[in-house]
């Protein structure tokens, strides 16, 4: 893919990221999505179209609003530019625009979520729903056929099941939320039968290096795991040698 094809993801990732950011401040707090008018969380003044370019509003008004001079968290640029930098990554190794096209849509609706567990501890089931379809879109293009997803799907969420009630078996406590599990069947979803191997082990060291971080900052011994396992998700997915959507679209 040529270097004008990357700058033209990197600008969709950015305004991904920016829904993703809109998005994950209000699905938590029972706003409404899509209806109502972006507006400072300070003050309540709606914004214009000066204060929603991603990352470079945030930039001019270094960081504060123009309206009542609040600060505005650093969540909303680093989440377009994460944003921005996965779809690169998906335009960079996916050889046809539907698939990648699809698995943008994954990432923005999962980097959602992402932030959502971070902040709340809680995997939005809303987001597993909104993400199924285009994940199993996804690999149906892979495999001419849905049925090796939708076991995936079904093995992934009977992996989580045994998971979580193994582990309260053998330590009296869950070591996965509720969400971990629904979102193992996600990852069924997208997962080919070898990206398993690697799967867990990725996710494991990703949870390790959360968990440490989670702990340093004070934050309790609980931490959230969907971001370790969203994360991991993407690197089987995308990363080099895995089987990817040689298709022609």
């Amino acid at each position: 893919m040529g270097v004008t094809e990357l700058v033209i993801a990197a600008l969709l990732g950015l305004v991904a990221g920016s829904f993703a950011s809109a998005l994950s401040y209000r699905l938590p707090r029972s706003l409404p999505v899509a209806a109502a008018r972006s507006a400072c969380t300070a003050c309540g003044h709606p914004l214009g179209v000066r204060d929603l370019v991603p990352v470079l509003s945030w930039v001019l008004a270094r960081g504060r609003c123009r309206h009542c001079g609040a600060g505005i968290s650093t969540r909303y640029p680093l989440m377009e530019l994460t944003s921005a930098a996965i779809f690169v990554v998906i335009a960079w190794a996916e050889q046809g625009w539907l698939p990648a096209a699809l698995l943008m849509v994954v990432a923005t609706l999962l980097l959602t979520a992402a932030v959502v567990d971070l902040e709340t501890g809680i995997l939005p089931d809303v987001l597993h729903l909104a993400v199924a379809p285009f994940a199993l879109a996804y690999r149906w293009l892979l495999d001419d056929t849905p049925w090796p997803a939708l076991i995936g799907a079904g093995a992934g969420y009977l992996v989580g099941l045994a998971l979580l009630y193994g582990f309260k078996l053998v330590t009296g406590r869950e070591g996965l939320g509720r969400g971990d599990v629904k979102f193992l069947a996600i990852a069924g979803l997208l997962l080919q039968p070898e990206q398993w191997a690697a799967f867990p082990l990725i996710a494991g060291i990703a949870g390790i290096v959360t968990g440490l971080v989670w702990r340093a900052s004070g934050r309790g011994q609980e931490f959230p795991f969907g971001p370790a396992l969203i994360g991991a998700l993407f690197v089987c997915v995308l990363m080099p040698g895995s089987t990817l959507a040689y298709v022609d679209l």
